[in-house]
């Protein structure tokens, strides 16, 4: 498969007329609120927990793609992302941490294959890559081997 040079992804985000909204990208639709505690109803995930998602995401889908490249036999994976959020007063909240765990299970013979897959899947996610010079990520990879 020939790799595009240049990607373009436009999104838009419309108002509820309450707490939250509903971003629109290429057909697809997100809903997102603010939480409970910021005076939000609450009724989809916050940004910040979508944030995570987009990079949970694309961390599944660069790991698909390697799989599929390398002919990996992948039994499950699994990638749990957890991010810490300071507030600076006066400049508000920022992002100060975030932890992946990429946990993939795996038959004895591919134990090998699947660990290339996740390590290239953290080298390559170009999400991950964007933000990493300024939000630190500790990436945890764990191939386990499932008999």
């Amino acid at each position: 498969m020939k790799l595009k040079k240049h990607i373009n992804y436009a999104a838009r985000s419309t108002w509820n007329h309450k707490t939250g909204g509903t971003t629109t990208v290429e057909g697809f639709t997100v809903n997102y609120d603010t939480p409970k505690e910021y005076e939000g109803e609450e009724t989809a995930p916050c940004p910040d927990q979508l944030f995570l998602s987009s990079l949970t995401g694309c961390l599944n889908n660069t790991f698909l793609y390697y799989k599929k490249a390398i002919g990996a036999e992948t039994l499950d994976l699994k990638i749990d992302a957890e991010a810490d959020v300071e507030l600076f007063n006066p400049i508000g909240y920022r992002v100060t941490k975030i932890r992946i765990d990429v946990n993939v299970s795996s038959s004895p013979d591919f134990v090998e294959i699947n660990r290339r897959c996740a390590e290239r899947a953290r080298e390559f996610c170009h999400l991950t890559r964007s933000i990493e010079s300024a939000i630190p990520i500790e990436f945890v990879i764990t191939v386990n081997s499932l008999s």
